[in-house]
Protein backbone atom coordinates (compact mmCIF):
# COMPACT_ATOMS: atom_id res chain seq x y z
CA UNK A 1 0.00 0.00 0.00
CA UNK A 2 1.36 3.14 -0.79
CA UNK A 3 2.16 6.17 1.64
CA UNK A 4 -0.53 7.75 0.06
CA UNK A 5 -3.13 5.67 0.71
CA UNK A 6 -1.75 5.12 4.23
CA UNK A 7 -1.99 8.63 4.92
CA UNK A 8 -5.76 8.77 3.14
CA UNK A 9 -6.99 5.93 5.67
CA UNK A 10 -5.36 7.72 8.45
CA UNK A 11 -7.23 10.98 7.16
CA UNK A 12 -10.72 8.93 7.26
CA UNK A 13 -10.64 6.98 9.90
CA UNK A 14 -10.07 10.33 12.23
CA UNK A 15 -13.56 12.02 11.75
CA UNK A 16 -14.47 8.45 13.07
CA UNK A 17 -12.64 8.31 15.61
CA UNK A 18 -13.52 12.07 16.63
CA UNK A 19 -17.57 11.42 16.13
CA UNK A 20 -16.94 7.80 18.55
CA UNK A 21 -15.14 9.80 21.30
CA UNK A 22 -18.02 12.99 21.14
CA UNK A 23 -20.65 10.09 20.93
CA UNK A 24 -19.32 8.39 24.23
CA UNK A 25 -18.83 11.72 26.06
CA UNK A 26 -22.30 12.96 25.29
CA UNK A 27 -23.45 9.21 26.36
CA UNK A 28 -21.63 10.14 29.96
CA UNK A 29 -22.79 13.81 30.20
CA UNK A 30 -26.55 12.19 29.50
CA UNK A 31 -28.61 13.41 32.83
CA UNK A 32 -31.40 10.51 31.83
CA UNK A 33 -28.42 7.59 31.38
CA UNK A 34 -26.95 8.39 34.55
CA UNK A 35 -30.30 8.21 36.22
CA UNK A 36 -30.73 5.22 34.69
CA UNK A 37 -26.95 3.45 35.80
CA UNK A 38 -27.96 5.16 39.39
CA UNK A 39 -31.19 3.54 39.78
CA UNK A 40 -29.86 -0.04 38.17
CA UNK A 41 -26.70 0.30 40.60
CA UNK A 42 -28.48 -0.08 43.36
CA UNK A 43 -31.02 -3.06 41.98
CA UNK A 44 -28.37 -4.53 41.01
CA UNK A 45 -26.83 -4.66 44.40
CA UNK A 46 -30.38 -5.50 45.65
CA UNK A 47 -31.07 -8.23 43.79
CA UNK A 48 -27.66 -9.48 43.87
CA UNK A 49 -27.63 -9.84 47.47
CA UNK A 50 -30.96 -11.28 47.14
CA UNK A 51 -29.58 -14.06 44.69
CA UNK A 52 -26.72 -14.52 47.22
CA UNK A 53 -29.32 -15.24 49.99
CA UNK A 54 -31.87 -17.34 47.73
CA UNK A 55 -30.24 -20.85 47.76
CA UNK A 56 -29.77 -21.06 51.24
CA UNK A 57 -33.20 -19.49 52.09
CA UNK A 58 -34.48 -22.58 49.90
CA UNK A 59 -32.37 -24.74 51.32
CA UNK A 60 -33.96 -23.89 54.66
CA UNK A 61 -37.15 -23.93 54.21
CA UNK A 62 -38.08 -26.35 51.08
CA UNK A 63 -40.76 -26.44 48.52
CA UNK A 64 -44.29 -26.57 50.56
CA UNK A 65 -42.84 -24.02 52.95
CA UNK A 66 -42.91 -21.83 49.50
CA UNK A 67 -45.89 -22.80 48.34
CA UNK A 68 -47.65 -21.16 51.31
CA UNK A 69 -45.96 -18.02 50.76
CA UNK A 70 -46.42 -17.87 47.28
CA UNK A 71 -50.20 -18.38 47.67
CA UNK A 72 -49.89 -15.76 50.47
CA UNK A 73 -47.79 -13.45 48.18
CA UNK A 74 -50.16 -14.14 45.37
CA UNK A 75 -53.28 -12.36 47.22
CA UNK A 76 -51.24 -9.71 48.76
CA UNK A 77 -49.55 -8.52 44.75
CA UNK A 78 -53.25 -8.54 43.75
CA UNK A 79 -54.20 -6.34 46.31
CA UNK A 80 -51.38 -3.88 46.25
CA UNK A 81 -51.29 -2.76 43.07
CA UNK A 82 -54.77 -0.83 43.59
CA UNK A 83 -54.99 -0.36 47.72
CA UNK A 84 -54.58 3.50 46.68
CA UNK A 85 -56.57 2.86 43.78
CA UNK A 86 -53.12 3.88 41.94
CA UNK A 87 -53.14 7.52 42.46
CA UNK A 88 -49.40 7.14 43.84
CA UNK A 89 -48.93 6.13 39.74
CA UNK A 90 -49.85 10.11 38.94
CA UNK A 91 -47.42 12.09 41.54
CA UNK A 92 -45.07 12.32 38.50
CA UNK A 93 -47.71 14.17 36.37
CA UNK A 94 -48.77 17.66 38.09
CA UNK A 95 -46.24 20.46 36.51
CA UNK A 96 -46.65 21.78 40.46
CA UNK A 97 -44.90 20.24 43.41
CA UNK A 98 -47.68 21.31 45.70
CA UNK A 99 -50.34 19.32 43.58
CA UNK A 100 -48.02 16.33 43.55
CA UNK A 101 -47.76 16.45 47.31
CA UNK A 102 -51.80 16.80 47.52
CA UNK A 103 -51.25 13.79 45.90
CA UNK A 104 -49.46 12.00 47.98
CA UNK A 105 -52.16 12.87 50.70
CA UNK A 106 -54.69 11.44 48.48
CA UNK A 107 -53.40 8.28 48.07
CA UNK A 108 -51.95 7.47 51.82
CA UNK A 109 -55.79 8.26 52.68
CA UNK A 110 -57.40 6.26 50.11
CA UNK A 111 -54.74 3.27 51.04
CA UNK A 112 -55.75 3.74 54.66
CA UNK A 113 -59.37 3.51 54.04
CA UNK A 114 -59.28 0.24 51.77
CA UNK A 115 -56.34 -1.43 53.70
CA UNK A 116 -59.49 -1.26 56.63
CA UNK A 117 -62.13 -2.10 54.60
CA UNK A 118 -60.66 -5.51 53.32
CA UNK A 119 -59.32 -5.80 57.28
CA UNK A 120 -63.11 -5.63 58.48
CA UNK A 121 -64.00 -7.98 55.50
CA UNK A 122 -61.39 -10.67 56.30
CA UNK A 123 -62.37 -10.24 59.97
CA UNK A 124 -65.83 -11.55 59.49
CA UNK A 125 -65.64 -13.77 56.09
CA UNK A 126 -62.02 -14.42 55.96
CA UNK A 127 -62.62 -18.25 56.74
CA UNK A 128 -65.88 -18.85 54.10
CA UNK A 129 -63.70 -16.56 51.41
CA UNK A 130 -60.76 -18.26 52.34
CA UNK A 131 -62.63 -22.03 51.55
CA UNK A 132 -64.15 -20.59 48.90
CA UNK A 133 -61.09 -19.96 47.19
CA UNK A 134 -59.59 -23.58 47.91
CA UNK A 135 -56.57 -21.17 49.88
CA UNK A 136 -57.08 -22.99 53.44
CA UNK A 137 -53.44 -22.92 53.74
CA UNK A 138 -53.00 -19.36 54.13
CA UNK A 139 -56.16 -18.97 56.22
CA UNK A 140 -54.02 -18.61 59.49
CA UNK A 141 -52.02 -15.37 57.59
CA UNK A 142 -55.24 -13.41 56.55
CA UNK A 143 -55.17 -10.72 58.81
CA UNK A 144 -51.78 -9.65 57.57
CA UNK A 145 -52.79 -9.00 53.95
CA UNK A 146 -54.66 -5.37 54.96
CA UNK A 147 -51.20 -4.67 56.69
CA UNK A 148 -48.93 -5.60 53.49
CA UNK A 149 -51.71 -3.78 51.18
CA UNK A 150 -50.91 -0.39 53.47
CA UNK A 151 -47.44 -0.63 53.71
CA UNK A 152 -47.20 -1.46 50.23
CA UNK A 153 -49.24 1.79 49.25
CA UNK A 154 -46.94 3.67 51.44
CA UNK A 155 -44.06 1.72 49.59
CA UNK A 156 -45.30 2.93 46.17
CA UNK A 157 -46.24 6.88 47.22
CA UNK A 158 -42.19 7.21 48.62
CA UNK A 159 -40.97 5.92 45.61
CA UNK A 160 -42.78 7.85 43.30
CA UNK A 161 -42.10 11.41 44.68
CA UNK A 162 -38.72 10.15 45.18
CA UNK A 163 -38.28 9.73 41.02
CA UNK A 164 -40.35 12.73 40.80
CA UNK A 165 -37.44 14.92 42.48
CA UNK A 166 -35.03 13.37 40.49
CA UNK A 167 -33.63 11.34 43.69
CA UNK A 168 -32.77 8.12 42.86
CA UNK A 169 -29.45 7.87 44.39
CA UNK A 170 -31.70 7.67 47.83
CA UNK A 171 -33.78 4.89 46.19
CA UNK A 172 -30.42 3.20 44.94
CA UNK A 173 -28.86 3.16 48.22
CA UNK A 174 -31.80 2.53 50.27
CA UNK A 175 -32.95 -0.86 48.05
CA UNK A 176 -29.58 -2.01 49.10
CA UNK A 177 -29.67 -1.66 52.33
CA UNK A 178 -33.27 -3.01 52.64
CA UNK A 179 -32.05 -6.36 50.47
CA UNK A 180 -29.52 -6.76 52.83
CA UNK A 181 -31.56 -6.62 56.10
CA UNK A 182 -34.60 -8.11 54.55
CA UNK A 183 -33.22 -11.11 53.71
CA UNK A 184 -30.93 -11.68 56.95
CA UNK A 185 -34.00 -11.92 58.74
CA UNK A 186 -35.48 -14.58 56.80
CA UNK A 187 -32.47 -16.19 57.18
CA UNK A 188 -31.30 -15.92 60.70
CA UNK A 189 -35.43 -16.89 61.62
CA UNK A 190 -35.20 -20.07 59.68
CA UNK A 191 -32.31 -20.90 61.46
CA UNK A 192 -34.19 -20.55 64.24
CA UNK A 193 -37.28 -22.35 63.02
CA UNK A 194 -37.85 -23.76 59.46
CA UNK A 195 -41.14 -23.25 59.33
CA UNK A 196 -43.90 -21.70 57.03
CA UNK A 197 -45.25 -19.31 59.86
CA UNK A 198 -41.64 -17.94 59.82
CA UNK A 199 -41.75 -17.38 56.21
CA UNK A 200 -44.21 -15.92 55.83
CA UNK A 201 -44.50 -13.34 58.76
CA UNK A 202 -41.01 -12.48 58.42
CA UNK A 203 -42.23 -11.37 54.58
CA UNK A 204 -44.96 -9.76 55.13
CA UNK A 205 -42.35 -6.96 56.79
CA UNK A 206 -40.69 -6.32 53.66
CA UNK A 207 -43.36 -3.93 52.18
CA UNK A 208 -43.30 -1.91 55.89
CA UNK A 209 -39.46 -2.25 56.51
CA UNK A 210 -38.56 -0.52 52.86
CA UNK A 211 -41.19 2.03 53.11
CA UNK A 212 -39.33 2.73 56.42
CA UNK A 213 -36.27 2.86 55.35
CA UNK A 214 -37.01 5.53 52.26
CA UNK A 215 -38.92 7.70 54.72
CA UNK A 216 -35.87 8.13 57.00
CA UNK A 217 -33.63 8.49 54.03
CA UNK A 218 -35.98 10.80 52.59
CA UNK A 219 -35.76 12.85 56.40
CA UNK A 220 -31.80 12.87 56.67
CA UNK A 221 -31.58 14.30 53.13
CA UNK A 222 -31.91 18.07 51.95
CA UNK A 223 -35.55 19.41 51.78
CA UNK A 224 -37.02 19.30 48.55
CA UNK A 225 -37.93 22.87 47.46
CA UNK A 226 -41.20 23.15 45.66
CA UNK A 227 -41.09 24.68 42.01
CA UNK A 228 -43.66 27.47 41.99
CA UNK A 229 -43.39 28.43 45.54
CA UNK A 230 -43.06 32.12 44.55
CA UNK A 231 -47.05 31.39 44.13
CA UNK A 232 -50.13 32.06 46.45
CA UNK A 233 -50.66 28.43 48.45
CA UNK A 234 -54.20 28.98 46.81
CA UNK A 235 -52.87 28.38 43.44
CA UNK A 236 -52.61 24.51 44.79
CA UNK A 237 -55.55 22.56 44.29
CA UNK A 238 -57.36 20.23 47.09
CA UNK A 239 -57.51 16.91 47.50
CA UNK A 240 -61.10 16.16 45.93
CA UNK A 241 -59.98 18.40 43.04
CA UNK A 242 -57.08 16.31 42.45
CA UNK A 243 -59.01 13.37 42.88
CA UNK A 244 -61.40 14.55 40.35
CA UNK A 245 -58.82 15.50 37.67
CA UNK A 246 -56.80 12.43 38.03
CA UNK A 247 -59.70 9.97 38.26
CA UNK A 248 -58.93 8.05 35.03
CA UNK A 249 -56.43 6.29 37.25
CA UNK A 250 -59.32 5.11 39.73
CA UNK A 251 -61.26 4.37 37.01
CA UNK A 252 -59.64 2.78 34.02
CA UNK A 253 -55.62 2.37 35.66
CA UNK A 254 -56.94 0.61 38.97
CA UNK A 255 -58.98 -2.22 36.92
CA UNK A 256 -56.01 -2.83 34.27
CA UNK A 257 -53.62 -3.14 37.12
CA UNK A 258 -56.24 -4.89 39.30
CA UNK A 259 -56.62 -7.50 36.04
CA UNK A 260 -53.24 -7.36 35.28
CA UNK A 261 -52.22 -8.65 38.97
CA UNK A 262 -55.29 -11.38 39.33
CA UNK A 263 -53.79 -12.70 35.87
CA UNK A 264 -49.94 -12.81 36.49
CA UNK A 265 -50.56 -14.32 40.16
CA UNK A 266 -53.45 -16.59 39.50
CA UNK A 267 -50.92 -19.31 38.34
CA UNK A 268 -49.84 -19.88 41.87
CA UNK A 269 -53.40 -20.49 43.46
CA UNK A 270 -54.10 -22.83 40.80
CA UNK A 271 -51.70 -24.44 41.01
CA UNK A 272 -51.78 -24.45 44.80
CA UNK A 273 -55.41 -25.37 44.57
CA UNK A 274 -55.07 -28.44 41.70
CA UNK A 275 -51.42 -29.76 42.42
CA UNK A 276 -50.45 -29.09 46.22
CA UNK A 277 -48.10 -26.33 47.68
CA UNK A 278 -45.51 -28.05 46.23
CA UNK A 279 -46.15 -27.02 42.83
CA UNK A 280 -47.33 -23.72 43.58
CA UNK A 281 -43.73 -23.67 45.38
CA UNK A 282 -41.96 -24.43 42.38
CA UNK A 283 -44.00 -21.61 40.79
CA UNK A 284 -43.20 -18.96 43.08
CA UNK A 285 -39.44 -19.93 43.06
CA UNK A 286 -39.51 -19.14 39.26
CA UNK A 287 -40.91 -16.37 39.05
CA UNK A 288 -38.98 -15.15 41.88
CA UNK A 289 -35.64 -16.05 40.10
CA UNK A 290 -36.82 -15.04 36.54
CA UNK A 291 -38.58 -11.42 37.61
CA UNK A 292 -34.72 -10.47 38.68
CA UNK A 293 -33.79 -8.78 35.36
CA UNK A 294 -36.75 -7.38 34.94
CA UNK A 295 -36.74 -6.10 38.57
CA UNK A 296 -33.20 -5.19 38.14
CA UNK A 297 -32.79 -3.39 34.60
CA UNK A 298 -36.60 -3.36 33.25
CA UNK A 299 -38.08 -2.16 35.89
CA UNK A 300 -35.29 0.63 36.30
CA UNK A 301 -34.83 2.18 33.12
CA UNK A 302 -39.11 2.22 32.93
CA UNK A 303 -38.80 4.10 36.41
CA UNK A 304 -36.61 6.61 35.04
CA UNK A 305 -38.02 7.12 31.85
CA UNK A 306 -41.53 7.54 32.99
CA UNK A 307 -41.27 10.97 34.23
CA UNK A 308 -39.16 11.56 31.30
CA UNK A 309 -41.90 10.44 29.13
CA UNK A 310 -44.28 12.59 30.48
CA UNK A 311 -42.17 15.78 30.16
CA UNK A 312 -41.48 14.49 26.19
CA UNK A 313 -45.21 14.66 26.18
CA UNK A 314 -45.42 18.34 28.09
CA UNK A 315 -43.14 18.99 25.04
CA UNK A 316 -44.82 17.49 22.58
CA UNK A 317 -41.69 15.38 21.75
CA UNK A 318 -41.43 12.16 19.25
CA UNK A 319 -42.49 9.95 22.13
CA UNK A 320 -42.37 6.67 19.88
CA UNK A 321 -38.74 6.81 18.93
CA UNK A 322 -37.92 7.18 22.58
CA UNK A 323 -39.63 3.60 23.16
CA UNK A 324 -38.39 1.60 20.26
CA UNK A 325 -34.90 2.54 21.37
CA UNK A 326 -35.47 1.80 24.81
CA UNK A 327 -37.12 -1.47 23.43
CA UNK A 328 -34.72 -2.76 21.49
CA UNK A 329 -31.96 -2.01 23.72
CA UNK A 330 -34.14 -4.09 26.79
CA UNK A 331 -34.48 -6.77 24.04
CA UNK A 332 -30.77 -7.28 23.24
CA UNK A 333 -29.71 -7.10 27.08
CA UNK A 334 -32.00 -9.73 27.83
CA UNK A 335 -31.60 -12.05 25.15
CA UNK A 336 -28.82 -14.24 27.05
CA UNK A 337 -29.43 -14.02 30.40
CA UNK A 338 -33.15 -15.43 29.40
CA UNK A 339 -31.33 -17.83 26.68
CA UNK A 340 -29.42 -19.57 29.46
CA UNK A 341 -32.66 -20.54 31.75
CA UNK A 342 -34.59 -21.75 28.43
CA UNK A 343 -31.56 -24.09 27.61
CA UNK A 344 -30.29 -25.34 31.16
CA UNK A 345 -32.99 -24.30 33.53
CA UNK A 346 -33.32 -27.60 35.18
CA UNK A 347 -30.22 -27.94 35.63
CA UNK A 348 -29.35 -24.67 36.79
CA UNK A 349 -32.21 -24.65 39.46
CA UNK A 350 -30.76 -27.98 40.81
CA UNK A 351 -27.45 -26.57 40.91
CA UNK A 352 -27.90 -23.42 42.72
CA UNK A 353 -31.03 -24.03 44.57
CA UNK A 354 -30.40 -27.66 45.92
CA UNK A 355 -31.65 -30.86 43.93
CA UNK A 356 -35.62 -30.52 45.19
CA UNK A 357 -35.94 -27.84 43.15
CA UNK A 358 -34.85 -29.58 40.01
CA UNK A 359 -38.58 -29.57 39.11
CA UNK A 360 -38.86 -26.06 39.21
CA UNK A 361 -36.37 -25.40 36.38
CA UNK A 362 -38.77 -27.48 33.77
CA UNK A 363 -41.06 -24.69 34.42
CA UNK A 364 -38.72 -22.31 34.51
CA UNK A 365 -37.93 -23.14 30.73
CA UNK A 366 -41.20 -22.02 29.60
CA UNK A 367 -41.34 -19.28 31.96
CA UNK A 368 -38.45 -17.34 31.10
CA UNK A 369 -39.71 -17.20 27.28
CA UNK A 370 -42.41 -15.38 28.84
CA UNK A 371 -40.85 -12.95 30.75
CA UNK A 372 -38.16 -12.13 28.44
CA UNK A 373 -41.22 -10.78 26.73
CA UNK A 374 -42.74 -9.20 29.43
CA UNK A 375 -38.85 -7.43 30.07
CA UNK A 376 -38.42 -5.89 26.60
CA UNK A 377 -42.51 -4.46 27.25
CA UNK A 378 -41.54 -2.14 30.11
CA UNK A 379 -41.02 1.17 28.31
CA UNK A 380 -44.39 0.55 26.65
CA UNK A 381 -45.87 -0.30 30.25
CA UNK A 382 -45.30 3.06 31.79
CA UNK A 383 -46.31 5.09 28.82
CA UNK A 384 -49.56 3.54 29.12
CA UNK A 385 -50.30 6.44 31.68
CA UNK A 386 -48.37 9.28 30.44
CA UNK A 387 -50.04 8.58 27.10
CA UNK A 388 -53.70 8.78 28.52
CA UNK A 389 -54.15 5.08 27.32
CA UNK A 390 -55.55 3.84 30.19
CA UNK A 391 -59.45 3.33 29.10
CA UNK A 392 -58.04 1.89 25.80
CA UNK A 393 -56.00 -0.81 28.03
CA UNK A 394 -58.76 -1.53 30.46
CA UNK A 395 -60.17 -3.60 27.59
CA UNK A 396 -57.38 -4.97 26.80
CA UNK A 397 -56.45 -6.12 30.19
CA UNK A 398 -59.95 -7.61 29.65
CA UNK A 399 -58.62 -9.63 26.98
CA UNK A 400 -55.65 -10.72 28.06
CA UNK A 401 -57.09 -11.88 31.51
CA UNK A 402 -60.24 -14.60 29.78
CA UNK A 403 -56.83 -15.10 28.05
CA UNK A 404 -54.81 -16.00 31.12
CA UNK A 405 -57.48 -17.85 33.05
CA UNK A 406 -58.62 -19.62 29.52
CA UNK A 407 -55.02 -21.13 29.27
CA UNK A 408 -54.57 -21.89 32.95
CA UNK A 409 -57.86 -23.86 33.53
CA UNK A 410 -57.20 -26.14 30.37
CA UNK A 411 -53.96 -26.67 31.42
CA UNK A 412 -55.30 -27.38 34.86
CA UNK A 413 -58.95 -29.47 34.33
CA UNK A 414 -58.11 -30.79 30.26
CA UNK A 415 -54.83 -32.34 30.81
CA UNK A 416 -54.74 -31.99 34.21
CA UNK A 417 -50.64 -31.71 34.14
CA UNK A 418 -48.87 -29.07 36.21
CA UNK A 419 -45.97 -28.41 33.89
CA UNK A 420 -48.86 -28.34 30.87
CA UNK A 421 -50.73 -25.81 32.99
CA UNK A 422 -47.10 -23.72 33.55
CA UNK A 423 -46.48 -24.11 29.60
CA UNK A 424 -49.80 -22.84 28.50
CA UNK A 425 -49.94 -19.68 30.76
CA UNK A 426 -46.26 -18.82 29.45
CA UNK A 427 -47.47 -19.22 25.73
CA UNK A 428 -50.52 -16.79 27.22
CA UNK A 429 -48.20 -13.96 28.44
CA UNK A 430 -45.93 -14.36 25.24
CA UNK A 431 -48.99 -13.20 22.85
CA UNK A 432 -50.28 -10.51 25.35
CA UNK A 433 -46.92 -8.58 25.70
CA UNK A 434 -46.25 -8.84 22.34
CA UNK A 435 -49.34 -7.40 21.40
CA UNK A 436 -48.93 -4.75 23.82
CA UNK A 437 -45.73 -3.00 22.56
CA UNK A 438 -47.36 -3.25 19.18
CA UNK A 439 -49.72 -1.28 20.32
CA UNK A 440 -48.29 1.30 22.43
CA UNK A 441 -45.75 2.08 19.98
CA UNK A 442 -48.63 2.33 16.90
CA UNK A 443 -50.53 4.86 19.43
CA UNK A 444 -47.53 6.64 20.38
CA UNK A 445 -46.95 7.39 16.62
CA UNK A 446 -50.61 8.68 16.45
CA UNK A 447 -50.23 11.18 18.77
CA UNK A 448 -47.15 12.43 17.80
CA UNK A 449 -48.95 12.78 13.80
CA UNK A 450 -52.07 14.63 15.55
CA UNK A 451 -49.63 17.32 17.86
CA UNK A 452 -47.47 17.92 14.82
CA UNK A 453 -51.00 18.31 12.50
CA UNK A 454 -52.33 20.88 15.94
CA UNK A 455 -49.04 22.45 15.77
CA UNK A 456 -48.57 23.17 12.01
CA UNK A 457 -52.47 22.23 10.66
CA UNK A 458 -51.67 24.01 7.09
CA UNK A 459 -48.95 21.06 6.83
CA UNK A 460 -51.59 18.36 6.72
CA UNK A 461 -52.83 19.66 3.81
CA UNK A 462 -49.92 19.70 1.18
Amino acid sequence: MSAIDQSSMRRDSSPMRERLAALLQASMRSKLLRNILTVVSGTAGAQAITLAFMPVITRIYGPEAYGVLGTFLSVTMMLIPVAALTYPIAIVLPKRDGDARGLVRLALATALALATVVGLTLLFFGDRLAAALEIEIIQPYLMLIPFVMFCGAALEICQQWLFRTQRFRITASVAVGHSLLFNSIRTVAGLVQSSALVLVCTTALQQALHAAMLGLAMLRAKPHADNHADEAEQGNSGMFELARRHSDFPKFRAPVMLINAVSQHLPTLVLAAYFGPAAAGFFALCKQALTMPTNLIGKSVADVYYPRISRAIHDREPVATMLLKATAALGLVGLVPFSLVAVFGPWLFALVFGEQWHVAGEYARWLALAEYVIFVSRPCVVAVPALSLQARFLLFEIFSTSLRVVSLFGGALLIGNALATVQAFAVASIVIYSLLIVIVLIASRRWYAAQQNATHPEESFD
